[in-house]
Order: structure tokens, then C-alpha cells, then sequence
């Protein structure tokens, strides 16, 4: 590849394997039929604006396919970092981050605090309320074994 551009064809087989998808995963995330997916790989042909946002939607980066820039080329060194980061977090992680941003960011006040227990923390405030651990919940009546 060196140096030189990649064509529209070329970047759109490029994502389609950066998702682990063939041809026709990625005709019928599409919505268009296999020849015409295969038409636009080749470069004979090129999709429109709502094909682009449905791949965009199964996660293909769009910028990249139209402009043949990544997102992170318009990103701080920092926040690409971060976006690289958070994608590799499983969901409980992402919760945790998330909860951290908005605590950070001036969304818990007094009235939002963080509350910590035995077995958990809750986070409350910013755009996300998140619960990070599990809680323990006591059942009424049960009674307390000695260790």
C-alpha cells in the first residue's frame, strides 16, 4: 500500500475486515445485494448517504470510508487514547469510566453523592447513574452465622 491514497473500494474492503465481516455480512448490513456490495469494492460503483450510515451503525467508521481519514486524526492525542481505551472495556468497565467522568466533571454535587458500601459503590450524578460491584442484599428474618 506505501504511501499512496486507498480508493473508496479499497477502504470499504478494509473496514469490512477490520470487522471480521465477508461481502455478504456487509451487503446485507447494507441493506444492497451481494453484485452491488461487489461493485463498490471494486470501485465501479459507489454507495449512497443512507447505505454509509447503516454501516456506520454496525460499526464501520464512515469519516474513513468517505475521507479516507480516521476519526482520530481530528482527535488530542489524549482523547484518542482515551476512545481506544474505552472500546476495549467490557460494559461493566465502561459504566465505571463513564461514572467517573460525570463525578468528575461536576455532575455529582451534595445533593448526588457517592455512596460506598460493604460490597459496592454507587455512583450518582452526571449523565449516567452507575452501580459498579454487586450489592448484598440481607433477607428479613435470616439470622447471622458465626465464622
Amino acid at each position: 500500500m506505501g504511501s499512496r491514497t486507498l480508493q473508496f473500494g479499497e477502504r470499504l474492503a478494509e473496514e469490512r475486515l477490520r470487522l471480521g465481516l465477508s461481502q455478504a455480512q456487509m451487503a446485507a448490513l447494507g441493506g444492497v445485494a451481494l453484485r452491488t456490495y461487489s461493485n463498490y469494492e471494486t470501485g465501479t460503483s459507489e454507495p449512497g448517504v443512507r447505505i454509509l450510515a447503516n454501516w456506520h451503525e454496525a460499526g464501520a467508521d464512515a469519516l474513513y470510508l468517505v475521507t479516507g481519514q480516521h476519526v482520530s486524526a481530528f482527535l488530542s492525542p489524549e482523547e484518542d487514547v482515551l476512545i481506544a481505551g474505552i472500546r476495549r472495556l467490557d460494559a461493566r468497565g465502561r459504566a465505571g469510566v463513564l461514572a467517573l467522568i460525570g463525578g468528575l466533571s461536576g455532575g455529582a454535587t451534595n445533593a448526588q453523592p457517592v455512596k460506598a458500601g460493604k460490597r459496592s459503590q454507587i455512583i450518582v450524578g452526571g449523565s449516567n447513574n452507575v452501580q459498579v460491584g454487586s450489592v448484598r442484599t440481607k433477607t428479613p428474618g435470616a439470622k447471622k452465622t458465626k465464622k
